[in-house]
């Protein structure tokens, strides 16, 4: 039986999608992000699942067991009403309300090792946790300042709001005092349209408002003692959902 480290309490979540026409790889690429992530944490976490739109609705219960203790899985009926966006904003609320000391923010199809403890051992021991926010390095990406095939150990502050020195938004984590700081009035973290959005609307834009609070002063940290791996053998279901969006 796997012992974990209870000074803190993890929140992990994600959002989910799998249909034959939007994202029909969304199984494949999640089984494994999700076990190496229970067979890596050594840190006691609650898992927040958001299943935006899944079709058929079992898909993620035909590949990870729902039942567990510290499993939450909230299925959303349309996608289409809050997006990408949304369904991050809710699994980052459920984390909080839940009384998740640091918020794990991250893609379905990131697989991880031990290394994650690092991060969120460096985060537990930051005096400026409150208002920083850290990412990892990753391979299988395209932001390069983060591009690694493996962790340097190096601990670094980004300028946080210049193209191709921001986090990438595979991964953030940041504790519940950043989340009370940086929330919309109704709770959300990520405000949907910014004037770093890119164009995405609700399809996107985490990235875009890291980038936002950086140029309001919060601190964007890329700790190197973590490495997690993206699959790239996926498609992203926000993006053809945007396409189906705007017709």
């Amino acid at each position: 039986m796997k012992i974990f480290n209870k000074k803190i309490k993890v929140g992990y979540t994600f959002a989910f999608h799998q249909s034959d026409d939007i994202r029909p790889l969304g199984k494949q690429v999640t089984q494994p992000s999700v076990i190496s992530f229970y067979d890596s944490c050594d840190y006691d976490f609650q898992t927040f699942v958001i299943d935006n739109q899944s079709e058929p609705k079992t898909s993620f219960s035909e590949i990870i067991d729902t039942s567990t203790e510290n499993m939450h899985y909230t299925y959303i009926e349309d996608q289409f009403e809050k997006g990408i966006t949304g369904a991050w904003s809710l699994g980052v609320k459920q984390a909080i309300d839940s009384g998740c000391d640091i918020v794990i923010l991250t893609g379905d199809d990131i697989v991880f090792n031990d290394t994650i403890n690092n991060l969120i051992q460096h985060i537990e021991n930051d005096d400026e946790s409150g208002n920083s926010i850290y990412g990892p390095l990753a391979s299988g990406i395209t932001n390069q300042c983060q591009l690694a095939s493996g962790p340097n150990g190096q601990i670094t502050q980004l300028p946080g709001n210049i193209v191709n020195q921001h986090l990438g938004g595979h991964l953030y984590a940041f504790t519940k005092e950043f989340y009370h700081k940086w929330k919309q009035p109704n709770g959300d973290l990520f405000i949907i349209n910014q004037h770093h959005n890119g164009g995405d609307g609700k399809w996107g834009g985490n990235e875009g408002n890291v980038m936002c609070w950086a140029e309001q002063g919060a601190k964007c940290i890329l700790v190197g003692t973590c490495h997690v791996h993206h699959q790239v053998e996926t498609r992203r279901s926000w993006a053809i959902a945007k396409g189906i969006d705007e017709k």
